[in-house]
């Protein structure tokens, strides 16, 4: 317990140095503010679609669908139940205006489903569990893709239709058509996708920093709707999800990678996805930001009562 806790910090640390970078870049003007929005779509319709290319046509083994398909099933689960349950725990925010009612909303559903459980579940099992996370996130993507940027179209069919036919899901659809279809990627295509891929998550941290910068000045802001949505999202949630994986005749391995994933704060990249698809920016920062530093008490304790 006490390494997978330094891990958890060393983690987020290292989370919150990229951070630096930005809004370091931000404070000497090397980025603008109008700068943010276009950088966001860089990361998000062009390097993104790469990485889950890559990530998929490169981890995913189609003959193990028949022992593993229950994570990409869960990975969609948990993201589709989260954001069912924020229609009733909504309500509880004060400041209720459209933009952050569908932030809340949406960190209902979606959380940070990569990074820190990958640090997790290979400090406490190994290797292994980092493949069976990859597995598991071809589900959680396709949820964030439709459930995730669905939420932030605030009801609006056309919109929600423009949000989830994006270049992301049919870069998802088209890795898992070469999978099953065994078609093999060209190798100069592969080496591409997975270098500009591999640089989307220290871009987008960094884009991140400097969105967070940005709004600094919110970062206090509303206390209450912080708290509350760092209770729902922190312990609430994971409670209700947990306790519903307890009933369930899950096999050992896909409960632990389930269990992680289902405690997990908010996804630090909200900050940018809230600029691209729409949503509240500063609560985004707010949100990344409190919930990832109180994600050091609640992860080691809710892994000590259910594991």
């Amino acid at each position: 317990m006490n390494d997978m806790l330094v891990k958890i910090i060393y983690a987020i640390i290292e989370m919150f140095c990229m951070f630096s970078v930005g809004a370091l870049a931000m404070r000497l003007k090397f980025i603008e503010k109008e700068d943010l929005s276009k950088l966001g779509r860089l990361v998000i319709d062009i390097m993104f679609p790469m990485l889950a290319f890559s990530s998929i046509t490169s981890k995913f083994d189609p003959s193990q669908l028949n022992e593993l398909w229950l994570l990409p099933v869960f990975g969609f689960a948990l993201m589709f139940s989260g954001g069912i349950l924020g229609f009733a725990f909504r309500y509880g925010m004060r400041n209720r205006s459209d933009e952050r009612m569908i932030t809340f909303h949406h960190f209902c559903a979606i959380n940070n489903y990569v990074f820190l459980p990958l640090i997790i579940l290979q400090s406490l099992w190994g290797d292994k569990y980092v493949a069976l996370l990859l597995i598991m996130n071809i589900g959680s993507t396709l949820g964030f893709w439709t459930v995730g940027v669905g939420i932030l179209s605030g009801g609006c069919i056309k919109r929600t239709l423009k949000n989830i036919f994006s270049i992301n899901l049919l870069a998802v659809v088209l890795a898992l058509s070469f999978c099953f279809l065994k078609i093999p990627v060209p190798e100069i295509a592969a080496n591409v996708f997975s270098k500009i891929g591999g640089a989307a998550v220290p871009l987008m941290l960094i884009v991140i920093g400097a969105a967070i910068w940005n709004s600094a000045h919110h970062l206090l802001k509303n206390k209450w709707d912080i708290i509350y949505l760092s209770l729902v999202r922190l312990i609430v949630i994971p409670l209700i999800l947990v306790s519903i994986l307890k009933l369930l005749p899950l096999p050992l391995e896909v409960f632990r990678v389930v269990f992680v994933v289902s405690i997990m704060p908010v996804s630090s990249s909200a900050v940018v996805f809230m600029r691209r698809f729409g949503g509240n920016p500063d609560l985004a920062a707010q949100a990344a930001v409190v919930t990832t530093l109180l994600s050091i008490l609640t992860i080691p304790i809710m892994t000590y009562l259910f594991l």
